[in-house]
């Protein structure tokens, strides 16, 4: 919802000019490259002529200065977007607001554009815009670049270098599953061979956020062309299924598969967050079986894996705890809608975690974990996640003795 401007201040001419110029001053600022602090002295005598049109109802007759004057204190002290120095020596006789120092609080600025519906402006790199340029006519979308252009990534020499690359993708694309290019033959591609081919041998590139969707964007009519790689899954399937547990780690999967459960699925996802959305779309996962379960037992398991079982399976998720962890269980969510967290495996990390045997995100490498404030799981949203929050650490499952498990599993209610 946007925020509207309070109708004192909307009525006020000084308060609507000077958040105007202020705003004219840092959008100037943007196409320069070089913010920095603004500030402004109310001396209608010395100031330049775009800050002369905004205090001159100061000096109109038609207002009163000391309520235009007031109002802008009241601004100031209520919503913050200005600080106020009064002047060293006032003029014998002269008004409150002469002299004064106002500095505008760079926090409101978003604020303000919302109130006055400006935009901040898109700052074009001049090397972006040449490099984009002579490479333009090589995507069918040139425009679906974003309005201020690719930041330069790591291991690009510049903008011309990088932007050969993602133009690379059209050809690759073109060849594959089409016609063939150059006397090759046609051939399927994904996601993974189609970036390390393109982008410098790096076949994790487009994994990147938002960058598959980008080579969409840019390629609309080649991009279906793409093959999305299958999961690799690993099963534990029982006799009789009465509930799945979906484990993030192998050891721990491993550990609990040798336990042999009577009703419980165990499945080994190897923390396939990204491709959690499409997991039970037909043909996406691929399981291989650990133990010898039946044919029929499982055709029935991946019936109702992609969503076509007769009965719904109650489905639980044990990974590690910490800030990843909660991500996979809120991405899987979306596919399993009654998916919960595994209250027995996670509540042995859980009393690791508040006795203090915890680790640090920079101990193991999680620094670049994104906090998480909800998964839809009552349970990790009111007891894991804020025990993250609060104590900075993380538990990953290999913590949890074979004995805790052996005595969870074989309870086999959960």
């Amino acid at each position: 919802m946007t925020r509207q401007i309070p109708e004192l201040a909307a009525a006020n001419p000084v308060i609507m000019g000077l958040l105007e110029y202020v705003l004219d001053r840092r959008d100037e600022q943007i196409l320069t490259g070089e913010e920095k602090p603004i500030g402004m002295t109310l001396d209608p005598r010395k100031a330049s002529r775009a800050l002369r049109a905004a205090l001159a109802p100061f000096t109109d007759p038609v207002y009163d200065d000391g309520e235009l004057w007031d109002e802008l204190v009241w601004l100031s002290r209520d919503y913050r977007c200005f600080s106020i120095k009064p002047p060293g020596r006032r003029p014998v006789g002269g008004a409150a607001w002469e002299g004064a120092r106002l500095y505008f609080e760079d926090s409101r600025e978003s604020m303000i554009r919302e109130w006055l519906d400006r935009s901040r402006p898109v700052r074009l790199d001049p090397e972006w815009q040449a490099a984009l340029t002579k490479f333009a006519g090589r995507f069918e979308v040139p425009d679906a670049f974003p309005p201020g252009g690719l930041e330069l990534d790591p291991g690009f020499e510049d903008f011309e270098q990088m932007l050969a690359c993602w133009a690379d993708l059209g050809e690759e694309l073109d060849r594959a599953e089409g016609r063939p290019a150059e006397g090759r033959p046609a051939e399927r591609l994904s996601w993974r061979q189609l970036s390390a081919r393109c982008f410098l041998g790096d076949s994790k590139y487009l994994d990147g956020d938002g960058r598959q969707a980008l080579v969409r964007a840019l390629f609309p009519s080649l991009c279906g062309r793409v093959h999305e790689r299958p999961l690799l899954m690993h099963l534990y399937l029982p006799a009789q299924t009465e509930r799945v547990l979906l484990i993030e780690n192998q050891d721990s999967f491993l550990m609990l598969a040798e336990c042999g459960p009577e009703h419980t699925a165990l499945v080994y996802i190897e923390g396939y967050r990204g491709g959690a959305a499409r997991v039970r779309t037909p043909g996406v996962a691929r399981f291989s079986t650990l133990n010898n379960a039946p044919q029929t037992v499982r055709r029935d398991f991946l019936q109702w894996w992609q969503g076509q079982g007769p009965v719904e399976l109650p489905v639980y998720f044990w990974g590690d705890l910490d800030y990843e962890g909660m991500q996979i269980a809120a991405a899987l969510k979306r596919s399993f809608a009654n998916l919960v967290c595994w209250r027995s495996g996670y509540e042995p990390l859980l009393e690791r975690l508040h006795a203090g045997g915890g680790h640090l995100p920079q101990q193991t490498r999680k620094m670049g974990q994104r906090a998480i404030e909800s998964t839809g799981c009552e349970y990790a949203d009111g007891k894991l996640i804020p025990a993250l929050r609060q104590t900075g650490c993380c538990v990953d499952q290999e913590a949890v003795t074979p004995e805790r498990l052996l005595a969870a599993v074989s309870s086999d209610k959960e």
